[in-house]
């Protein structure tokens, strides 16, 4: 992994590893225990680098890491 990730970074990515690659936004809220704010912040930074994507599912979000990554 980039060593110039951020910690919560890190362990977003690293949930997403072990889940596949794909995982809805509020069970990242649930495994982090994490605010939803403070997970919100961090998946807008990781989507603006590249480093995930979101994509709207039913009424909340789901997060993948893109194609070239997993």
């Amino acid at each position: 992994m980039d060593p110039e990730l951020l910690n919560s970074e890190r362990r977003i990515l690293q949930l997403l590893i072990v889940e596949g690659g794909r995982l809805p936004q509020s069970q990242l809220v649930e495994r982090t225990r994490w605010s939803d704010s403070t997970i919100s912040r961090t998946l807008c930074r990781m989507e603006t680098q590249g480093r995930i994507e979101r994509f709207q599912l039913g009424s909340g979000k789901c997060v993948v890491l893109p194609q070239d990554e997993e």
